[in-house]
């Protein structure tokens, strides 16, 4: 056993496992550099002067952020299901708004009617991030944990369940 508590033989699977992740990133972002890079040089050459090409980088860039936010978390070691839910929902948030509003641009650009005061992503936008900005006290009230004496973490909601689980033990004796 090393000084972590951890045997050598997990501590050499959690190496392993955090190598493969960190080339499946790098693969990923290998992938998407060259296939976009594709994908402009094709716009480029095309006759149109409208960039196609910003849509599927936007929206791959969704799936890459959070294959890439995954994998810090992992090999940093956020454990705590609330945090990272909450980490999840920004990168989420914030990458979907990016390619909604440049979708909002585009048909702004193009309208040839009257309707262009609509702006229509303010609408997820301001939704969804009072949303995430709900998600996030509900983290900063049940999920966020005090060290205890014996240092270990212990969240508002694991001392209110405890405190549940006391109330009904008095009451079954």
């Amino acid at each position: 056993m090393s000084e972590s508590g951890f045997s050598e033989e997990s501590l050499r699977k959690i190496a392993e496992q955090k190598i493969n992740y960190k080339y499946s990133v790098m693969i990923h972002l290998a992938v998407f550099c060259l296939v976009n890079a594709l994908l402009l040089f094709i716009n480029m050459i095309s006759s149109t002067e409208y960039y196609w090409v910003l849509f599927p980088v936007l929206g791959w860039n969704v799936g890459l952020v959070l294959h890439i936010v995954s994998y810090i978390l992992y090999a940093r070691g956020v454990y705590p299901d609330a945090k990272r839910g909450v980490i999840y929902h920004l990168f989420s948030y914030l990458t979907v708004m990016l390619l909604l509003f440049a979708i909002n641009m585009n048909i702004m650009d193009n309208l040839t009617f009257s309707i262009e005061a609509i702006n229509w992503a303010y609408y997820p936008a301001i939704f969804w991030g009072f949303g995430l900005l709900v998600h996030y006290a509900a983290y900063r009230i049940y999920g966020r944990g005090d060290i205890s004496k014996d240092g270990v973490v212990i969240t508002r909601r694991e001392r209110l369940i405890e405190k549940e689980l006391q109330k009904m033990k008095k009451r079954t004796e």
